[in-house]
């Protein structure tokens, strides 16, 4: 039951972070004032020790502390920081029901931020197999980079909540860079007008995907396979 309400919120702000880049505090408010019952309850039925209740304690302030020092540096938004300590509430101790999850971990919450993290690599086969698709192989060797993390569209038809990997600069020159740049009104006019002068017809952009997103996924993931990184780490280290 837990799982399913958790997946209900964290899927509800996937869409609001889709659509406008914007989850209210009020998202993660009612999470925890549903969640802290359920689990005082869970501690009831389960008659969990107290080192459990005592590891559950440091997990989430391990976890919740970590979620802020990431927001803190800059490494995501305050809203994928505010799922993740929500998640650690949430789940303050790692479910396991049957068979899974196949590699407990030591934080769902934790757990679920380290696999968003390995969807990565498939975000850049999904970009390459498109764009080998609708590109061709021909422009691979001079735009590498942009095959794995772009797409190319009309220039006139930028959409929303996507950011510029080729514009227009003051000077009418059309500049490349590696790292997205989040257009304004003057930019996207000036590709515009590039674009009607018949200076330019396509430009590559990269979607500014919310994290939140990849956090859903990492939740799912957590749940049914595992903290997988760690367990690769761990893995590896033995």
């Amino acid at each position: 039951m837990k799982f399913v309400i958790a997946l209900i919120f964290l899927l509800f702000a996937s869409k609001m972070d889709l659509k406008m880049r914007i989850v209210p505090n009020r998202v993660w408010k009612y999470m925890v004032m549903i969640f802290i019952p359920l689990d005082f309850f869970e501690v009831i039925i389960f008659n969990h020790s107290i080192f459990q209740l005592i590891l559950a304690m440091f997990q989430i302030s391990i976890v919740s502390g970590i979620a802020y020092l990431l927001y803190y540096i800059g490494a995501y938004g305050g809203a994928d920081a505010k799922a993740i300590i929500s998640l650690s509430i949430a789940f303050p101790f790692y479910p396991q029901f049957w068979i899974f999850p196949f590699f407990k971990g030591f934080s769902l919450a934790f757990a679920s931020l380290s696999n968003s993290v390995i969807i990565a690599p498939f975000m850049a086969l999904y970009f390459f197999a498109r764009n080998v698709a609708k590109e061709g192989i021909a422009g691979f060797k001079n735009n590498i980079l942009y095959y794995f993390t772009a797409l190319r569209v009309d220039a006139e038809n930028i959409p929303r909540f996507h950011n510029l990997l080729e514009y227009i600069d003051e000077n009418g020159r059309l500049k490349r860079v590696k790292k997205g740049v989040e257009p304004n009104k003057e930019m996207l006019k000036r590709i515009q007008k590039a674009k009607k002068e018949g200076k330019i017809d396509k430009i590559w952009i990269t979607p500014a995907l919310p994290f939140i997103v990849f956090i859903t996924i990492g939740y799912v993931l957590s749940v049914f396979v595992g903290d997988i990184l760690f367990t690769l780490i761990s893995h590896f280290i033995a």
